[in-house]
């Protein structure tokens, strides 16, 4: 089966002058497995609600590019809606105040809606390669894997959102995306996007994946059976045990 080329030019290669401080921040996550992650099944993909694509070389997110012009529109138009219900109050000064800012973010996100640029989240295991959206109306962004800095949010006070993966963009004031995989948390998450991009390792857990397997084991096999880019904690076996004999074998590991 041919495999569609999604390779992007790389934007950037690291984080500039903040990269230091970054790499201090109290949130971060590491590129470690620490979890089995949850297997993505045929079924998941047929959804497309976290997956848009899965093979061997890629790996497309479903981003939900609208949902914000389309939340943030809404709110903002049900707000003049009642404001104009309740025309008839006297007008003062924070009454049009919140009537001006409503009418605002109401353009501001319909023009949103219409001149955004194309949104993509896509894990590029052949290249090394991460892409994920710009803020607003900044482009994409693609850099290496490797370099790229992973943090967990830490959500409300009442801890509503918290510790969900994010990717730091490289952009100037360093802002953060949500870059989950359907885990449930960040190091669910991490776990399965590190194995993933692991590309001396096989391929997670599911039949999403399982069409690509023995390609991938040749492949690895083929360049002797390098030993992995990034940490586990858990065991990373082949899809079979005659597999995995020959990979101990020939790689050691």
């Amino acid at each position: 089966m041919e495999v569609e080329d999604y390779k992007r030019k790389i934007t950037h290669t690291d984080y500039g002058k903040g990269e230091t401080g970054l790499q201090q921040y109290a949130h971060l996550v590491d590129k470690v497995i620490t979890k089995k992650p949850r297997p993505f099944t045929l079924d998941d993909l047929a959804g497309k609600k976290v997956l848009l694509q899965a093979n061997l070389d890629y790996l497309i997110f479903n981003f939900p590019a609208k949902v914000a012009p389309h939340m943030g529109g809404g709110v903002a138009l049900i707000v003049i809606l009642i404001f104009l219900v309740h025309s008839s109050e006297e007008w003062t000064f924070i009454y049009f105040l919140f009537f001006s800012i409503s009418c605002i973010a109401f353009v501001f996100f319909a023009v949103y809606l219409f001149t955004m640029p194309k949104k993509e989240q896509i894990l590029n295991r052949k290249d090394g390669l991460i892409t994920f959206t710009g803020f607003y109306w900044q482009p994409n962004v693609t850099m290496a894997f490797t370099n790229a800095i992973f943090s967990y949010s830490t959500g409300g006070e009442d801890a509503t959102g918290s510790f969900m993966l994010q990717v730091i963009r490289p952009t100037k004031g360093y802002t953060f995306e949500l870059f989950g995989a359907g885990g449930g948390d960040c190091y669910d998450d991490i776990s399965f996007i590190t194995w993933y991009m692991d590309k001396n390792r096989p391929l997670p857990p599911g039949d999403a994946f399982d069409e690509y397997r023995l390609q991938d084991f040749e492949r690895r096999k083929a360049e002797g059976f390098p030993r992995p880019l990034y940490p586990s904690n858990i065991p990373t076996p082949e899809a079979t045990i005659e597999q995995q004999k020959e990979r101990e074998k020939i790689g050691g590991w």
